[in-house]
């Protein structure tokens, strides 16, 4: 879950009209806590954030960010911090701030970090960055000192599919089963390599993989290779056949067929639920209850509710009527019956659930 873009898109974001100054970081100490804590120290000099684009904004994801990857890289440490929030069209954006912290010397405190860069990401890019990320993390596993990842919220945990890739082992000179890896640790897909060799053993080794969700082939590397050997447990409309030759196009392909076969994957599930009402509804509470909002001290506002409908490109304008329809006004001296309760603050409604409704919330969404 640490590389899951999925995940990490439904985070608690960051609001999209905030802003601050570089004056209030200036030698600020921040605390990343998820499980385990430690501790950086920003610089104390205004021209030390030069390095940073729109540190304006950038700088708001170290109280809001949903992943930090602290990981050695020569002799110091890199650190990578992750937030989200909205641009003008509402889709999910990604900022990322890259630090360096140098070792502490023999006799000292440890130095403060230095800022190396950032970026303003859309969903592609930052795609592309965790998964050549977790290539490099998973490469250099032997060395002495493991990654540390702290991940917020710790309950996210979006459904898994299992998709088979039958192709060649070493592609373009590069050995495909750890890219793959890397791929499904981002798209969420847990990726089983199948080497493209005689009919019968494709047949065999797709079998042994079952449950599988869907299936790639690759048609230039295992032209022998039909639909055939497929188990019947996978739909034929999930079963792709793939024409590209080359690594980068390999790779594309299979991060497109994971989104393809996801939306026709949940496409499915919603087809069993009672409706879209449901579902929309089901969300939203099992959002509300992986980052505890519940009751009037734990609120949000009504985007951070929306997320995870946004998150899988659902009908949001749907879900906030449903959200409408499930709520109603805080009153002390009122027992409610609502799913939802908000309060009036200045900057709009702040929404929790509704503490009387907690037990069943949980039953109707199976937590």
């Amino acid at each position: 879950m640490d590389f899951n873009i999925r995940a990490i898109s439904l985070a608690e974001s960051v609001a999209a009209n905030a802003r601050t100054v570089v004056s209030e970081f200036l030698g600020k100490e921040i605390e990343f806590t998820s499980g385990i804590s430690f501790r950086i120290t920003l610089p104390s000099a205004p021209e030390q954030f030069a390095g940073l684009p729109e540190p304006e904004r950038l700088l708001l994801g170290l109280d809001g960010w949903s992943r930090v990857y602290r990981y050695p890289e020569n002799d110091r440490e890199t650190l990578n911090i992750i937030a989200t929030t909205e641009n003008d069209e509402e889709e999910i954006v990604f900022h990322r701030i890259d630090l360096r912290q140098p070792r502490r010397p023999p006799r000292g405190l440890r130095p403060p970090v230095e800022i190396v860069g950032g970026a303003v990401m859309d969903y592609g890019e930052c795609a592309d960055w965790l998964i050549e990320l977790s290539f490099k993390l998973a490469e250099n596993r032997n060395q002495a000192q493991l990654p540390t990842i702290l991940a917020r919220p710790r309950l996210v945990r979006p459904n898994q599919m299992r998709l088979a890739w039958v192709g060649r082992e070493i592609i373009d000179g590069q050995s495909m089963p750890p890219r793959l890896r890397a791929i499904g640790q981002v798209y969420g897909a847990q990726i089983v390599h199948i080497p493209p060799r005689a009919y019968l053993d494709v047949r065999a080794r797709l079998a042994l993989a079952l449950p599988l969700d869907t299936v790639i082939i690759c048609e230039h590397f295992a032209p022998h290779i039909t639909a055939g050997v497929v188990p019947a447990a996978v739909p034929d409309h999930l079963i792709h056949r793939c024409k590209s030759s080359n690594r980068a196009e390999l790779e594309q392909q299979v991060r497109a067929w994971i989104e393809i076969a996801a939306q026709e994957i949940e496409r499915r599930a919603e087809a069993q639920a009672a409706d879209e009402n449901q579902l929309l509804l089901a969300i939203m509470l099992r959002g509300m209850l992986s980052h505890s909002k519940i009751g009037q001290f734990s609120h949000c506002d009504k985007a951070t509710v929306l997320t995870g409908v946004r998150g899988r490109r659902l009908n949001v304008a749907n879900a906030e009527g449903i959200l409408e329809r499930n709520s109603e006004a805080f009153q002390d001296t009122k027992t409610s019956t609502a799913l939802f309760l908000f309060k009036e603050h200045n900057d709009g409604r702040q929404y929790f659930l509704n503490p009387h409704r907690v037990e069943g919330v949980r039953a109707m969404v199976g937590r």
